[in-house]
């Protein structure tokens, strides 16, 4: 397969699945719920879509299953809207990076004051 087609796939299934959270699934445990990307395997056969959920642990928890008992829906909305042979299954992962980001800095905030104070002494 062209790279360029596995590209062009990822980007339509990452449009249809976001127009679908957000316009066509009413559930209060997907608001907020941002698709950072769509990789999908060189078959076809597999899409792996990266999520951010907001909130707590037990937020981000009820949101992938929420995801998955929806994913159905999602890939049939995938099948209509994207011409491919065959429809992936999906698979929802949630994506930490934001909270990784923000816990690294907050660290070397702390760093930084720690140094500060040995600095005064």
């Amino acid at each position: 397969m062209s790279n360029v087609k596995v590209q062009r796939t990822n980007s339509d299934i990452l449009r249809v699945v976001t127009t679908t959270i957000q316009q066509k699934l009413g559930n209060d445990a997907l608001v907020g719920v941002h698709v950072l990307g769509v990789d999908t395997s060189s078959d076809f056969s597999v899409a792996r879509i990266s999520v951010e959920i907001p909130g707590d642990d037990a937020a981000k928890r009820r949101g992938i299953q929420e995801l998955e008992r929806a994913s159905g829906f999602i890939r049939n909305e995938i099948a209509s809207r994207v011409q491919l042979r065959q429809t992936p299954q999906l698979r929802f992962i949630l994506d930490r990076g934001a909270e990784n980001a923000s816990r690294v800095e907050e660290l070397l905030q702390q760093i930084g004051k720690g140094t500060e104070r040995s600095e005064d002494e």
